[in-house]
């Protein structure tokens, strides 16, 4: 018979996730600095990496050739041997779109290496070597960007020190049940991005960013060895001391719509951020990185992720655990009497046990921040969606965690994750 879960074990669990939700409520009540929309229009290089795009590479050059933005636009289409008609479509935008200030430019990869970086760094190196803007910006060809975003996110740079501004992405909300969970978790990680920002301790670089060029002449490009390039980017930002701004204009793209894609994503996702804690920027936990070091890594990553992952074993070792205590029962003639009587001494004996106090004050911080975060993105969510969201997808989400770390440490095979060949038609409408 497994023993029951030891009392030592459970209440820092709770204390720890207690003390992570406590300090982001404490977040909330600084207030955000207002950012300006850009008075000088600089010109600015687009980089988009594409394969196999062609259900959405149409709407993604679309929504950069008609942003609210007078200066000259650079849309460089980085084609990593795509085997469907992705490179006739963008000659077809070239032909339709190119002017003084819009203009589209195609590059073709002969061999794809199966990852973004390297398709990115070629658009990166291109827009160094020949088109010289200031302004650089990744965008995924999966991702459509709202018509006021660039001149706000230009506006931005005017803060010293203030290489990187990231927006907030989000897919629309939809009738499909995986998508509107995965709608619930994006408005939720906006809202935790924007708290983040408020103390400097912003790691994020999601489907669209904006750099200043210089930085990667003095930095380097995209790390091509590690399966979240972009998170590694967000880090040797940090590391170089550099600010990064957090912009409330969404930005939407085209989220897996499958359980098993969905899945893929996330591990990668999952490995690539144990690859930096463990390997690429374990020196930045250090007080000398200021809150990414002092909080953002060492609490909100690893005690959060920690915390996370061993929640879910500790989750799957009670329930086996429940199970043979029954099965056990049953063998010795055991059978439940079913009693829903509920007396004011059980209340108070259940009230006394630090369990689960603890267990309600963090259920309760949850629904505050539900509240806030749907105020805060202006954002539809129904307490449903959050509720499922927050029992069952959270223990998906862990156990992805759990499988990148474990492929992390013993150096298993890996996937890149969901492709867009076939994107639901539902979604590219709502999109």
């Amino acid at each position: 018979m497994l023993p029951a879960l030891p009392s030592w074990l459970v209440y820092p669990l709770l204390f720890v996730g207690f003390f992570i939700s406590f300090f982001f409520l404490i977040l909330i009540l600084k207030k955000d600095e207002k950012i300006h929309p850009t008075e000088t229009f600089p010109d600015v290089s687009f980089v988009i990496p594409a394969r196999n795009v062609e259900n959405c590479i149409t709407r993604c050059v679309e929504s950069i050739v008609k942003q609210d933005y007078k200066g000259k636009l650079n849309i460089v289409v980085v084609n990593d041997a795509s085997e469907d008609k992705t490179a006739h479509i963008v000659k077809t935008l070239i032909k339709k779109y190119n002017s003084k200030v819009r203009e589209i430019i195609l590059l073709n990869r002969e061999k794809s290496q199966g990852k973004k970086a390297p398709v990115v760094n070629e658009g990166i190196k291109y827009v160094i070597k020949h088109l010289k803007t200031d302004f650089v910006a990744p965008v995924d060809a999966d991702t459509f960007i709202t018509k006021n975003v660039l001149k706000n996110a230009i506006g931005a740079f005017e803060k010293d020190e203030l290489v990187m501004v990231v927006t907030a992405p989000l897919i629309p909300l939809q009738k499909n049940f995986l998508l509107r969970l995965q709608y619930v978790e994006y408005v939720m990680s906006n809202f935790y991005r924007e708290l983040l920002g408020r103390v400097g301790s912003l790691c994020a670089t999601p489907a669209f960013t904006v750099f200043k060029t210089e930085f990667f002449k003095e930095a380097g490009l995209y790390n091509e060895h590690t399966w979240t390039e972009d998170f590694d980017m967000a880090l040797r930002v940090k590391s170089h001391f550099y600010k990064i701004a957090y912009l409330k204009d969404k930005v939407y793209f085209i989220a897996p719509e499958k359980l098993g894609k969905l899945r893929t994503e996330r591990v990668r996702w999952g490995h690539g951020t144990f690859q930096a804690l463990l390997k690429d920027y374990p020196y930045m936990i250090s007080p000398k990185y200021g809150a990414v070091g002092t909080f953002f890594l060492p609490i909100t990553v690893v005690l959060g992720l920690g915390l996370l992952m061993l929640s879910l074993l500790l989750l799957i070792y009670a329930i086996i655990y429940a199970l043979l205590y029954t099965a056990r029962s049953w063998s010795i003639g055991w059978r439940p009497i079913l009693d829903f009587r509920i007396s004011l001494f059980d209340l108070s004996i259940a009230a006394s046990d630090p369990k689960v106090v603890l267990g309600f004050f963090s259920i309760l911080i949850s629904v505050l921040f539900f509240v806030f975060a749907r105020r805060y993105g202006k954002e539809k969510i129904s307490l449903l969606d959050y509720l499922v969201f927050f029992i069952p997808y959270i223990w998906f989400l862990a156990y992805t965690q759990l499988e990148g770390f474990i492929k992390y440490i013993f150096n298993l095979k890996m996937q890149w994750g969901h492709m867009h060949t076939d994107v639901d038609k539902k979604q590219k409408k709502h999109v």
